[in-house]
């Protein structure tokens, strides 16, 4: 896949996707994640536009994505397991286990974050456009150039409505609606019963989810974030 298209469908693939990720992590030693991702039918549609620029083959484009990144988690030295299934049209359920965070981050080249903080009894995330470089080195795509122009640091300040114009412009005027609808959510197993709660919801005595729209990364003008504690 050429490197533009490639950064065209990280685009698509974080813009137009409802996210559910559940994690079980704790301070030291193992943890898991598993991503459930629906696309949008336009978005694939808009990536079959781009097909002449793909080398020919059996997959769609969408299941040879979910297999490169099953297989770029894989290869990871902190990664124990890693596996992805097509569960329905669009969807996917991406699972990966970790020996422990610290070495997962040092697999990216991270040696001091402030994304989040984990301790015995607490976990908090925090996303600003502060601390926004530090997510880049943990997900590289994000400093691409083909992609910086679409991220937070390329449209400080920019509303919106502008925001959405100019992803009409780019994508058709379907493009604007389908980002809007989409959301990322996370539901975190904690250790423990949870004591406390902030910005985020408990749904059961060890579980929390939290939930924000794309366009809220896209822009980034205000802090995403939530933080628990337990017992």
């Amino acid at each position: 896949m050429r490197k533009p298209l490639a950064i065209l469908l990280s685009l698509l693939m974080l813009a137009s996707c409802t996210v559910t990720e559940t994690l079980d992590i704790s301070a030291e030693g193992p943890g898991s994640s598993t991503a459930d991702i629906h696309v949008e039918q336009f978005f694939i549609d808009v990536l079959y536009d781009f097909a002449e620029f793909l080398p020919e083959g059996n997959e769609s484009i969408m299941d040879s994505a979910i297999e490169d990144f099953e297989a770029q988690l894989a290869a990871l030295p902190s990664i124990t397991s890693a596996s992805a299934e097509k569960t329905g049209e669009n969807q996917y359920t991406l699972s990966f286990d970790y020996s422990d965070v610290a070495s997962f981050l040092a697999d990216f080249g991270v040696t001091e974050q402030s994304l989040f903080t984990i301790t015995d009894d607490s976990f908090t995330f925090n996303l600003d456009i502060g601390n926004y470089p530090e997510l880049k080195t943990v997900v590289p795509f994000l400093a691409d150039p083909n992609f910086e122009v679409y991220g937070p640091e390329y449209n400080q300040g920019m509303s919106e409505a502008d925001y959405l114009e100019m992803i009409s412009f780019l994508l058709g005027e379907e493009g604007p609606d389908a980002i809007s609808n989409g959301k990322v959510t996370i539901l975190l197993d904690v250790p423990g019963t949870i004591a406390d709660v902030q910005n985020a919801e408990a749904i059961d005595d060890d579980t929390v989810s939290f939930s924000f729209p794309i366009i809220q990364f896209l822009l980034l003008s205000e802090p995403i974030g939530f933080s628990v504690s337990w017992n």
